[in-house]
């Protein structure tokens, strides 16, 4: 039985580290022994076609307390085989020993959640050679810019559908019913809606990005708890013409909402706390959640 040492500080009240730094560890400590040797030459990524199979990618952050990781997997999954590309290992969701130990088979991975995934691809990169697509596939327009990076890194030839069109828009992009609806006279209601957003980093950016760009939303405010993650939260907000907000103080996290004075709350179990003192509708996008949203 593989013995795994983690090294954690004990009283941690970093959001993510832990989870992340035991990924690492585990992936590390059970993939060392498949470690090629030093100057090898790096695997090539078409080498799925010299081998006579379909290219196939890893989906690694998924976990069990993370946001609606069960439906995400589901989605991308099926995604991905309609475009002929297979899943060799979801983890840590579900994941066992062998499961972690069968990552170097596959083509590329797929980093869904860098809060939980990044410290694991970066290893994987330096140590397999294995190239990580870093798009995260929330809303319509990072779907399309994810499918053409993952298509880059597998040289697999673009669909048609998602070749951008003379305006920019891809096949891919009309078909869906979003953009459709943004447009629509009903979503007028919506237009121009002051929204506050707050989680960790992967659904605050993806909040923001589909909120300003997707359905017209203006967003007066833009957060995260993930540390780690504060310059990429910091360049959206900026984007954006704001000042992000990187703090786990839920109280600061409460005043700068009262202070935007948004219409609506995207934000954690916590900020849905926070928005009911304050009169403001929320919905949750985000860990942490309440239990009740945990499968058992």
């Amino acid at each position: 039985i593989p013995m795994v040492n983690l090294e954690l500080p004990a009283y941690s009240k970093k959001e993510n580290w832990g989870a992340a730094e035991t990924f690492y560890q585990l992936v590390r400590s059970l993939l060392k022994p498949q470690l090629p040797p030093p100057g090898s030459a790096k695997p090539e990524a078409g080498r799925w076609r010299a081998e006579g199979r379909r290219p196939r990618v890893n989906l690694l952050g998924p976990s069990l307390l993370g946001f609606r990781c069960r439906d995400d997997v589901r989605e991308i999954t099926q995604l991905l085989a309609s475009y002929g590309i297979d899943v060799a290992v979801v983890a840590p969701l579900g994941a066992r020993p062998a499961d972690l130990m069968r990552i170097p088979t596959a083509d590329a991975n797929v980093s869904l959640y860098p809060e939980l995934a990044g410290p694991v691809c970066s290893w994987l990169e330096r140590s397999f050679g294995m190239a990580t697509v870093r798009t995260v596939p929330i809303g319509i327009g990072a779907t399309v810019a994810f499918l053409r990076e993952l298509h880059g890194l597998l040289q697999l030839e673009l669909p048609d559908e998602l070749v951008a069109g003379v305006d920019g828009i891809c096949e891919a992009e009309r078909r869906s019913r979003l953009p459709w609806y943004s447009r629509s006279v009903d979503s007028t209601y919506l237009t121009g809606k002051r929204v506050f957003i707050f989680g960790d980093a992967t659904h605050a950016i993806a909040a923001a990005r589909i909120a300003s760009r997707e359905l017209g939303f203006k967003v007066v405010g833009l957060g995260s708890y993930s540390r780690e993650q504060a310059r990429e939260v910091r360049a959206a907000a900026q984007e954006l013409g704001l000042e992000a907000l990187i703090s786990d103080d839920y109280l600061a996290v409460e005043a700068a909402m009262a202070e935007a004075a948004p219409e609506l709350v995207l934000g954690t179990q916590m900020e849905r706390h926070s928005a009911k003192r304050l009169g403001i509708p929320c919905a949750v996008i985000s860990s942490p959640l309440h239990v009740q949203d945990v499968p058992a």
